[in-house]
């Protein structure tokens, strides 16, 4: 294991999970309905995962969900989605397609979201969760493509290289 990699990888875990933290533990939320707001979360959970790999897009995301008003289905979310986007910017640079793509699978997070609102009988507030999906994925794609062009060098570093 490259000591200089892991380097990285913890200091991009450690930026952007406590970005992701700061951001629900201050509650600079817009609100949407229910339990469910509109954050800078999503997007540092993509970006971390996405930089970092695997790992880190897996405990930037438990970090993401900790101070939620339902952590069971923020961390759960979070963290799937984070560990999701990390496996596939990882996967997507080997093959040498555009990793800001991988900003794709945060929606794997919306649906264990979706699974675990209809667990707990949340149902009534789907729509909000659905409407913040819409919203963050396209953006965060946007986000990951332009800093990717900007500087390629940032998913290098934390990529065996």
């Amino acid at each position: 294991m490259n000591l200089q990699k892991v380097r990285y990888q913890v200091l991009i875990t450690v930026i952007f999970g406590s970005l992701a933290y700061l951001t629900r533990a201050l509650n600079l939320i817009t609100p949407l309905g229910g339990v469910f707001v509109l954050d800078l979360r999503d997007f540092f959970v993509a970006i971390g995962a996405a930089i970092g790999g695997l790992g880190p897009g897996f405990v930037i995301g438990l970090l993401a969900g900790i101070p939620a008003k339902v952590p069971i289905i923020d961390i759960a979310s979070f963290c799937i989605a984070g560990a999701f986007v990390g496996f596939f910017s990882t996967y997507f640079y080997k093959r040498k397609i555009n990793v800001a793509f991988s900003a794709l699978f945060m929606l794997t997070g919306y649906a264990v979201a979706l699974l675990l609102v209809w667990y707990y009988g949340l149902m009534q507030v789907s729509l909000y969760l659905v409407l913040r999906a819409l919203i963050c994925t396209p953006i965060n794609i946007f986000i990951l493509n332009n800093l990717f062009n900007t500087y390629p060098r940032i998913l290098a570093a934390a990529r065996y290289h």
